[in-house]
């Protein structure tokens, strides 16, 4: 994903035990990238689209819960993410998705063209509750055009006017699924409201364990002295990480370990890099332990990455 997809600024990490499978089917007409994204374990993503974009992502496929930025989704809820906005999203165990690259000024063209209201007001930031029947709309025109896209050569010219009507198709179900009485978003990084002010300081509060945890080396993780460094009580760290992660601190973070260590492992020379050495960097002391769990996650010894990488 991080290397088909350049011009995103993104990072990806594994939640979920087990080999990972999955696929990537990326396509461009003219202005639009149209993708289908198929994860056949727990991601983590954090990062942004492209400058003067609008990230679109519908489910076609989802087993589990997954959360955008801490809110439940449900399946026909739609993640939009403007541009210049960071997000994380942790999705199902099995998610199988279309994510569409729009130009934000193509969409908000499209908008203005059946509302008379701001178009940038029916652009959230954050999670767009479609209807079954906008949503199913959407999905059949995308399948649609990604068929023609990628198994039919000599009907390609048609495909700028779908995807036209596809834009189309999603602007009329944003415009739907607005409020009665919309309002100018406000900037994530100064949300208003109280209950995105809560939000808002809980993500942080993961976030600065994980910065604290990306400078743990060769010694264990220790609940206590997290919350110390955090300046926060443990009760109060469980309860943010298993309403915004689904899972507990410890868990959380040494997943976020084991992944810092798989992306080391996977870009290092293996005629030179000790797996002792990057396990210890990565905050484990135990070998032994450190492999058991690395295979457990990954589906496959330290060893293994490092010589296919």
């Amino acid at each position: 994903m991080e290397h088909a997809l350049s011009a995103w600024d993104h990072q990806y990490r594994q939640i979920s035990d087990g080999a990972f499978h999955g696929g990537l089917l990326c396509t461009q007409t003219g202005s639009l990238g149209i993708f289908r994204n198929r994860w056949e374990r727990a991601i983590h993503y954090r990062g942004t689209p492209p400058k003067g974009t609008v990230a679109i992502a519908i489910s076609l496929v989802q087993t589990g819960e997954a959360r955008w930025m801490g809110q439940r989704m449900a399946f026909d809820d739609v993640i939009v993410q403007r541009s210049g906005t960071e997000a994380e999203y942790l999705s199902a165990p099995l998610w199988d998705s279309l994510v569409f690259a729009i130009p934000e000024a193509e969409l908000a063209q499209q908008i203005a063209d059946i509302s008379h209201d701001d178009p940038h007001d029916f652009i959230p930031h954050g999670v767009a509750h479609f209807t079954p029947q906008a949503a199913a709309q959407v999905r059949q025109a995308s399948l649609a055009y990604l068929d023609i896209a990628a198994t039919l050569p000599g009907a390609r010219s048609a495909l700028p006017e779908i995807a036209q009507h596809l834009v189309g198709l999603i602007a009329r179900a944003l415009v739907s699924a607005h409020p009665q009485h919309p309002q100018h978003p406000q900037h994530p990084q100064h949300p208003q409201h109280p209950q995105k002010r809560s939000l808002y300081r809980q993500r942080r509060l993961i976030k600065s364990a994980e910065d604290y945890v990306a400078h743990l080396t060769d010694q264990p993780l220790r609940i206590g002295k997290l919350c110390r460094e955090l300046n926060t009580s443990e009760r109060t760290l469980r309860n943010v990480f298993h309403k915004l992660a689904g899972t507990s601190p410890l868990a959380y973070l040494k997943t976020e370990q084991l992944n810092r260590a798989y992306r080391a492992l996977n870009d290092a020379d293996p005629t030179e890099a000790l797996i002792k050495q990057v396990a210890h960097r990565c905050g484990f002391r135990h070998i032994g332990q450190f492999c058991g769990d690395y295979k457990k996650l990954f589906g496959e010894l330290p060893s293994e990455t490092l010589q296919r990488g």
